[in-house]
């Protein structure tokens, strides 16, 4: 097995020797492309819904301002009713959104394989940020962000429906699945469907480990949900195999890491192999936790083997 990191950013110095180093993902990839937590980073625009329907949103990336722009172009236009269509506004009273729930939900015509996991679950640059208000307070519960509710600052008082176009992550998507010849790529990340898209959207910045407003100026790390199956159906077409689409939760556990403690009995009879099984049961309780790494989707592309080896199954 040889490990290839693809990465913008130069190698570390106490990086391994065995592991190689790259800035593009290599060619004819034969077993695993993981791209952890890099969708979300992949630049879009972003839209806000009036009456003469969706129009670009723009911010001034020193001082945040917002102000809206063009009507969006024909390909964003489609990409929008297809993947996120116009919404109610939510009761007050709803339930919060928290991890999506995996159903199928694809508008009629769209080229997408069913979602079928084990069980249900003025600058010209373009951007969407929350209200510069409280509403960036990250949630008390590790790893997942919370998602913005507050209207934005042009519009105080009354909400706005935001949507971030998510047509730039298909095509990165597309492409990365492109380079796999034959195994699996995979997709972690946090994200969301198309029956319960943020009503007025996800983007939130993150300076230090903190939830910060989403100014571009460069000193924060700007990020958005993912519409997960509008990037499953672009890799389908490419990969011309069933995907499966879970939550990390269901997907580690299919691999054998359910977080159960380790029986006591093994304390009396290795105290340091307790010791170990219980620091790795601690660690994989943390990444299935489903109110925190455990609601990450998992998007399970195969490239040529047969999909019944997969752990969730299409």
């Amino acid at each position: 097995m040889r490990f290839i990191a693809v990465e913008v950013a130069p190698r570390p110095d106490d990086l391994p020797e065995q592991i190689a180093w790259t800035d593009e993902i290599p060619d004819g990839v034969t077993g695993l492309l993981l791209a952890t937590e890099w969708l979300d980073n992949v630049p879009l625009d972003l839209a806000v819904h009036g009456e003469d329907g969706w129009r670009y949103l723009l911010v001034d990336p020193t001082s945040g301002e917002e102000t809206t722009g063009d009507p969006v172009s024909q390909e964003d236009a489609a990409w929008l009713t297809t993947w996120w269509p116009p919404q109610t506004q939510p009761h007050p009273t709803d339930p919060p959104d928290g991890s999506p729930e995996i159903a199928s939900d694809l508008p009629p015509g769209a080229d997408a394989a069913p979602l079928s996991p084990p069980s249900p679950t003025g600058s010209g640059f373009r951007a969407a940020r929350p209200a510069q208000a409280s509403s960036l307070t990250a949630r008390s519960r590790s790893g997942c962000p919370e998602t913005p509710t507050d209207g934005t600052p042009t519009n105080r008082g009354r909400s706005v429906e935001r949507a971030e176009i998510g047509r730039p992550r298909d095509e990165a998507w597309a492409a990365a699945v492109g380079h796999v010849e034959r195994g699996l790529a995979l997709a972690v990340d946090y994200g969301h469907l198309r029956a319960s898209r943020p009503f007025e959207g996800s983007l939130t910045g993150y300076r230090g480990g903190r939830q910060v407003p989403p100014v571009p100026d460069g000193s924060c790390d700007v990020t958005a949900h993912v519409a997960m199956d509008s990037v499953a159906s672009a890799g389908e077409r490419v990969a011309r195999c069933a995907y499966s689409l879970g939550t990390q939760r269901e997907g580690l556990r299919a691999l054998g890491a359910d977080g159960g403690r380790p029986p006591l009995s093994l304390a009396y009879q290795d105290p340091a192999g307790y010791v170990r099984a219980l620091a790795e049961a601690t660690a994989a309780a943390e990444l299935t936790d489903p109110a925190g790494l455990g609601g990450h989707l998992w998007l399970w592309q195969p490239v040529g083997p047969a999909v019944d080896r997969l752990p969730l199954r299409p």
